[in-house]
């Protein structure tokens, strides 16, 4: 996936760590969360609050990107946002792949704790609860191991305006429609109406068989899967949600 303007622009990549960790004890970089902004989060829907944990891991992964090799996560973060169109996508769990103790230290465990975050937003958002607070500790998450968030926090700010704009909460459908990728960078223009071919193009790309986190085509059409695997309808997607 390329890399967005607005991180190439951030300037984030300090190779100093200026922060406190301890492995044992990460709510010191995620508590307390902030009140206001979780009331914000409930607001908009459960893709929008999934797509906005993966794309602030992606600030976390570029701050790291020059001390780490960062691979597995990157495609763990494909195959998320692969899962916000088709949950059935994912073929394994980011904790179930990924040992948490070889992910040990100030760089490597925020990197884990972000990917985890990803895989419970995305699994309560599957069930229908709430991916908002997994969305809360990530931010905070974020802004602890940057040297300056100032960055991040303007994109949050102009990012939180556009979901809660375009995809705000309907308490008779709280999955929402599929949030893409674009919606997330706030300095391109983005209409709703783009969303088809966007992801359609977005699939299209996918490492299928480089990516240990993406389902094959060929195990989920096995699995009887309805359409073509990794072929976006949009009008497909809302009667399935509307059906569940």
């Amino acid at each position: 996936m390329p890399l967005p303007q607005y991180l190439q622009a951030a300037n984030i990549q300090d190779r100093v760590i200026r922060y406190r960790w301890d492995d044992w004890n990460v709510e010191q970089a995620e508590e307390p969360i902030d009140e206001a902004f979780y009331k914000r989060l409930e607001a908009i829907s459960q893709r929008a609050n999934a797509a906005l944990t993966i794309a602030t891991a992606e600030w976390i992964l570029h701050r790291f990107a020059t001390l780490v090799d960062e691979t597995l996560p990157l495609q763990y973060v494909e195959a998320g946002w692969a899962q916000i169109v088709d949950f059935r996508y994912g073929a394994v769990p980011w904790d179930q792949y990924a040992d948490e103790h070889s992910w040990a230290g100030p760089v490597l465990r925020p990197i884990w704790t972000a990917m985890y975050r990803i895989q419970f937003a995305l699994e309560v958002a599957k069930d229908d609860e709430a991916p908002e607070l997994r969305a809360t500790w990530i931010t905070k998450l974020a802004s602890y191991v940057m040297t300056d968030p100032t960055a991040y926090r303007t994109w949050l700010d102009a990012v939180m305006d556009r979901l809660e704009t375009l995809y705000p909460r309907d308490p008779q459908e709280t999955l929402g429609e599929v949030v893409p990728r674009e919606a997330l960078d706030p300095q391109q223009p983005f209409a709703a109406e783009l969303t088809e071919p966007l992801i359609n193009r977005f699939l299209g790309a996918v490492e299928l068989r480089a990516n240990p986190f993406l389902a094959s085509a060929e195990s989920l059409v096995a699995e009887g899967f309805d359409g073509k695997p990794y072929v976006f309808s949009i009008e497909r997607d809302r009667k399935a949600r509307f059906e569940w």
